[in-house]
């Protein structure tokens, strides 16, 4: 599939996730509230947590290897094989937690409604979710991108489609239901264009374990766990202490500042996320300068034009996009948009560590910014109030962006010394 065909069907389906995410978050803004805002941050943090774990990051190891062996069968389908098997066993461990700590997980989320029956959807929904991802992985591997775009367009209707009727229907006990159910509906959808299209043979599922395959698939893991683990970890602990300290207009007010903010950095991520990785992957020393560079020239320019446009028309944002009931946004929007710019920047230089397979330094920076966003976010509430979240927010990605320079001061800044 040319360049041209898979862009075209990647902004489709980016599009499509991006209406589907406007308006169920229209409709939680308006029937929920801030209270709703705010639990099902809490609840939709703990589902990343558990897809994140439960598919134990080798995504982009199947992505890879997938890709390395589509023409010799034995050991495609060995990787498959061992993919699904390494998914459901980790998922079936995380399940397993979620069963030991129900009680602490429901006092947490705040789940007093039938709560061992929603427990054993959460259980079904995490088992589907690692199922659903590995499979579009191997789509991807195989560059079955109509069928990987296919899939997530239906997924993202279904999806708001359940979660405006439940929430229309059962209000916050419906947001809640959506949440797990969908990612079991979605799973069903993948199932269905599975047995429509046939991508390769369903028996290689079924394939045994081989352990030199989870070796090599394991290599991936690491950055793939870490990285959203330390930003749902530490959104989590913000987001809880801003609710203990201030209360659920705040807490769900700040989760809706979030939300604005994955909504127009989505456009960003993924037009570069299949771009970057490979292109580094290839490039070295002032080649790789030159690229992130020519790269910054673009993302900048974009990133500043779309914050201050957010920024100007904030009002008819929250307006439109959610209630008059989130008017707190307009305490933290500004730093809240400084931070973003800055942000898509690091993201940038994050993704030369990821190419590069620099595992060791990726977790520290990933551990860095989470500790430091918490440990600055209590230090500056105390200090200026509300408003301390964003400036903390801001302030992190000064340091982060400021210390991945100094990390990558040989290849940005420091002149190469020309061989005689």
């Amino acid at each position: 599939m040319n360049f041209i065909k898979t862009s075209f069907l990647s902004g489709l389906s980016t599009a499509i996730s991006l209406l589907a995410r406007l308006v169920s978050t229209k409709i939680v803004a308006v029937y929920l509230g801030t209270n709703g805002m705010f639990l099902m941050g809490q609840l939709k943090d703990f589902l990343r947590l558990g897809n994140t774990i439960g598919s134990f990051g080798i995504e982009n190891g199947i992505v890879k290897y997938v890709s390395e062996y589509e023409n010799e069968k034995d050991k495609l389908g060995d990787i498959i094989g061992t993919s699904f098997k390494i998914n459901f066993t980790s998922a079936l461990i995380f399940s397993a937690l979620i069963i030991i700590f129900k009680d602490q997980i429901a006092d947490f989320l705040q789940i007093n409604f039938s709560e061992n029956f929603y427990f054993l959807i959460l259980i079904f929904s995490i088992i589907s979710a690692t199922a659903h991802t590995c499979f579009l992985s191997i789509y991807n591997g195989l560059n079955k991108i109509k069928l990987y775009v296919l899939v997530n367009i239906f997924s993202n209707i279904l999806s708001a489609i359940i979660l405006v009727l439940l929430v229309l229907e059962m209000e916050i006990i419906g947001a809640f239901y959506a949440l797990a159910i969908n990612q079991i509906f979605s799973f069903f959808i993948n199932i269905a264009f599975f047995l429509i299209y046939k991508p390769f043979d369903v028996n290689w599922i079924f394939k045994k374990f081989i352990y030199n395959n989870l070796k090599k698939l394991s290599s991936f893991s690491i950055m793939a766990v870490v990285g959203p683990t330390c930003l749902i970890v530490s959104t989590f602990i913000v987001r809880d202490f801003l609710f203990d300290e201030y209360g659920s207009d705040y807490a769900g007010s700040w989760e809706a500042m979030w939300r604005i903010s994955a909504i127009y950095l989505l456009f960003l991520i993924t037009t570069f996320k299949f771009y970057l990785i490979p292109t580094f992957s290839k490039l070295s020393d002032n080649e790789l300068k030159n690229e992130v560079f020519k790269i910054w020239k673009v993302v900048i320019p974009i990133i500043m034009i779309i914050t201050a446009g957010v920024y100007v028309t904030k009002d008819l944002i929250i307006n439109i996009l959610l209630s008059k009931e989130f008017v707190l946004i307009n305490t933290i929007i500004l730093f809240h948009l400084l931070g973003d710019v800055i942000k898509i920047n690091c993201w940038v230089l994050g993704n030369i560590m990821i190419s590069k397979a620099d595992t060791k330094s990726f977790v520290f920076f990933q551990i860095e910014w989470s500790l430091i966003f918490v440990v600055l976010t209590y230090l500056f509430t105390q200090q200026y109030g509300f408003v301390g979240v964003s400036i903390a927010y801001f302030v992190t990605y000064i340091i982060h962006f400021t210390l991945l320079n100094i990390y990558f001061r040989k290849l940005l800044w420091l002149k190469k010394n020309s061989s005689n």
